[in-house]
């Protein structure tokens, strides 16, 4: 439990706080136990009692500090995580209307209102931090702008003469198919799709809980409706035998995980989490956006720069992280060879905004569009201090809730 600085106890205060330090154990038990799988209830009822928590000390004669510092920006990083995730178009509805929701808005609210602003504004940052995070902001967008993935392949199948046309088609027909597009590849601007599916991929832990506490419950009240219905029998026979083949599914994590970006061809490559959970299909409808080009390279350097600055002095949170990635205690949470391929690479920028708010423009698409321009056309030190100056700036405005 956190510790509540002060000569007077305040009894509410004691029992929220023991409230909090139960939610945020429960809530990291099911992530770590079921693939990183949030309870939305539980996960929006430890944003309320944070939000709670940051209110009461600021309400009290002496408004502690480092308390409402702590509980105000840490409910705000785990909803602003909640929201970031690659979530379908059907669930960040849910979230939204989810009655959990609309009392964290209120609350944030009368935080804001309150004056408690000022306590999710920058914080004071010393000459040699803004310098190594302008280096690794600078060193992360270099990494992925070198190739714009617009390379010409050495050859077209369909003009070789047509034995060795035959040949290729035979012995490369995935990596050398006929009728390549022309580059630039990937999806540009403007041209995102919705894509929609009857089916789902989810890890083993994940898919076994979603049958046994969601859709087989859900299949048995229909039929307790309509008995008589065969159809509906059917299925929930199939969704029985289902659940019972995963639940005796057994798999030998790979004792050497293939480190490649997150979600990059992982799923339809290994058939297993970044992880090494095995990856299985369950019947749940899920729509989601494609994303673009720039989408991706936003994903990439925002994770890469945690992954430059993990373990570094930067942000405690984040060398704790990163610490608890390399023991032996994490199993096959972590790596003891590449720690950071093991972190949470979403939540880890979010404890980074949340000590150099400023970064919130790398999330911004425009303005990380025109930094990745003045990054690119500069050399690698005239880029380092011109992001050193938009460091060193005031930050952007005060977090706001969707």
């Amino acid at each position: 439990m956190i510790p509540v600085p002060g000569p007077a106890q305040d009894p509410l205060l004691e029992q929220w706080l023991a409230r909090e330090s139960s939610l945020a154990a429960r809530c990291l038990e099911e992530e770590y136990a079921f693939a990183g799988l949030k309870d939305l209830d539980a996960l929006l009822e430890l944003i309320e009692v944070r939000f709670a928590i940051a209110l009461r000390a600021l309400q009290d004669r002496i408004p502690r500090r480092e308390l409402i510092t702590e509980m105000a920006g840490g409910a705000v990083r785990r909803l602003e995580e909640l929201l970031g995730e690659n979530l379908s178009e059907d669930q960040r509805q849910a979230v939204t209307e989810a009655p959990g929701y609309a009392r964290v808005r209120e609350l944030f609210q009368q935080f804001i209102v309150q004056g408690g602003g000022g306590y999710l504004a920058d914080r004071a940052q010393d000459a040699r931090q803004t310098r190594r995070l302008a280096r690794a902001v600078v060193e992360s967008i270099r990494k992925y702008t070198g190739s714009l993935d617009c390379f010409e392949p050495i050859f077209r199948t369909e003009e070789l003469p047509p034995p060795l046309r035959r040949l290729v088609n035979f012995l490369l027909p995935i990596l050398a198919p006929e009728g390549q597009k022309p580059p630039p590849y990937g999806i540009e601007e403007g041209e995102e799709i919705l894509y929609s599916s009857e089916k789902m991929r989810l890890p083993l832990s994940q898919a076994i809980h979603y049958l046994e506490n969601q859709l087989l419950p859900a299949l048995e009240r229909e039929l307790a409706a309509e008995p008589g219905d065969r159809a509906l029998q059917q299925r929930l026979q199939a969704e029985r035998e289902r659940f019972e083949a995963y639940r005796r599914l057994r798999f030998a994590p790979r004792s050497t995980p293939i480190n490649i970006e997150q979600g990059f061809y992982t799923e339809w490559w290994s058939e297993f989490t970044a992880e090494g959970e095995l990856l299985v299909s369950v019947p749940l409808a899920v729509q989601y956006r494609s994303g673009t080009n720039l989408d991706r390279l936003q994903n990439l350097v925002l994770a890469e720069l945690v992954r430059r600055l993990a373990g570094r002095g930067v942000s405690p949170a984040l060398d704790r992280e990163y610490r608890y990635r390399k023991s032996l205690e994490s199993g096959r949470h972590g790596s003891s060879r590449l720690p950071g391929f093991r972190l949470n690479t979403r939540r880890g920028f979010l404890e980074l905004k949340g000590m150099f708010p400023v970064l919130q423009r790398l999330e911004n698409r425009r303005e990380f569009a025109a930094l990745v321009e003045e990054v690119r056309g500069r050399g690698r030190l005239a880029a380092q201090k011109a992001v050193e100056k938009l460091l060193a700036s005031p930050a952007v405005s005060t977090p706001q809730l969707p």
